[in-house]
């Protein structure tokens, strides 16, 4: 290890495991705590152990000997790499005496229905909730709620999984079985759901990274999301959107607020909201790095991304403070299109390179299933197969590549399936 620097990442997949390559090219000696028992599905392809210089189970030991593990390497920082590592990372970083978020205050963090509490405690609006764990608790919630369509998800999963649009008492009653008592993709049982009011109104993302309680807004996206009546909540495509307007003010100055109540004090954020007639309101925020997203073509566009702010903030962290209010300008527009499957099945063509280049906006493609691998219908976010990063100075044409690749996807040709 020599003078290395360390760093500590709890479950490092997904953009965490690109942060933890950022790291490791700059010399840093990484240490890995895994969470759970098990990596999730949904982020074992993503995860690169070989990165990581040690490799640690909570499960493996009780608490107070992974504290002393941990502390052997002297971490300068410890940090969620994805959704699931949220709380432990809070509980070591106050363990370890390092600066993190008060670990008394996670739940608020992971917990939907704590979290819209608590900022409804701070003055913000939210949605109209309740937690149920019986039929007849849910059906008091419809009543009470009174208007439809009905949000019914889990109270602490992730990436819409369950996340059900219902627009009448027995759809609600069939989310309610679906979910209760079912592991989600973070590896916590459901045991119990949460029933919301319908927010209508575009959808928008809100990454920051959080430093002494100040935060910095890294970027922003307009959000196109498909609700599958019966079904799940699948995401279409996003836009960034420039840092400033009228919408953005709104959407910056919410946002913070949400952080704070919160009590994100230290790293990542991303921040999911519902732009009403009424203003903006909360759909979620995780205390981590926006997942499923490459910073390449990010960084290509607005010169950095949800990723490198967050290294910079432990890299340079007087540096970070002196430019927490700097906003980001958009050189190109980019929009990330997330393929759609409309049906299961066995890959027996892949056509996405050589239709896509095509595109005059096309810059990437992401994880795209190979000749033989068999790929589930979309129905969320876990369940997609990959993902399409345009970049152009005109947003016209990625309307026009983006009707294309749907077009594409419509008719078979993009992945043939057997």
């Amino acid at each position: 290890m020599s003078n290395a620097r360390v760093a500590c990442i709890v479950d490092g997949h997904s953009t965490g495991a690109e942060l933890a390559k950022a790291l490791k090219e700059l010399g840093w000696f990484l240490v890995h705590v895994q969470a759970r028992e098990r990596i999730s599905s949904s982020y074992v392809k993503s995860f690169e152990s070989a990165i990581f210089d040690v490799l640690l189970r909570a499960s493996e030991v009780n608490y107070s000997d992974l504290v002393q593990m941990v502390r052997e390497y002297n971490p300068e920082f410890v940090i969620a790499g994805s959704e699931p590592g949220v709380e432990l990372a809070d509980l070591l970083s106050s363990s370890l005496g390092l600066k993190g978020n008060d670990p008394e205050s996670s739940p608020r963090r992971r917990n939907k229905y704590l979290m819209a509490k608590a900022i409804a405690e701070h003055g913000l609006d939210c949605a109209k909730q309740y937690m149920v764990s019986t039929e007849p608790e849910l059906l008091d919630g419809l009543r009470r709620i009174n208007t439809l369509p009905v949000v019914v998800k889990p109270v602490d999963a992730m990436g819409s999984e369950d996340v059900r649009v219902c627009f009448d008492e027995h759809e609600a009653l069939d989310a309610f079985g679906a979910i209760l008592g079912k592991k989600n993709v973070v590896g916590v049982v459901n045991e119990a759901v949460l029933v919301q009011e319908f927010l209508d109104g575009e959808q928008y993302v809100v990454n920051a990274v959080s430093i002494e309680g100040k935060h910095r807004v890294t970027e922003m996206w307009r959000e196109k999301r498909l609700n599958v009546r019966g079904g799940g909540n699948i995401y279409d495509y996003e836009t960034m959107i420039p840092y400033e307007g009228k919408i953005q003010e709104k959407l910056i100055s919410y946002t913070k607020k949400v952080l704070t109540a919160l009590g994100i004090e230290e790293g990542p954020s991303h921040t999911e909201i519902i732009f009403t007639a009424r203003g903006p309101v909360l759909v979620e925020t995780g205390a981590r790095m926006q997942g499923g997203i490459i910073s390449e073509p990010i960084i290509k566009a607005i010169g950095d991304s949800h990723m490198t702010m967050t290294l910079k903030k432990y890299l340079d962290p007087l540096w970070f403070v002196r430019n927490i209010d700097a906003p980001y300008h958009m050189t190109k527009i980019s929009r990330v299109v997330n393929l759609i499957m409309g049906r299961a099945g066995v890959v027996k063509e892949n056509n996405c390179i050589k239709l896509l280049t095509t595109l005059p906006s096309f810059y990437m493609i992401a994880r795209t299933p190979s000749v033989g691998d068999y790929v589930k219908e979309t129905v969320d976010l876990p369940s997609k197969v990959g993902h399409i990063y345009l970049m152009h100075e005109d947003l016209s044409q990625l309307e026009t590549d983006y009707r294309k690749i749907r077009e594409w996807e419509a008719s078979g040709d993009l992945i043939i399936l057997s």
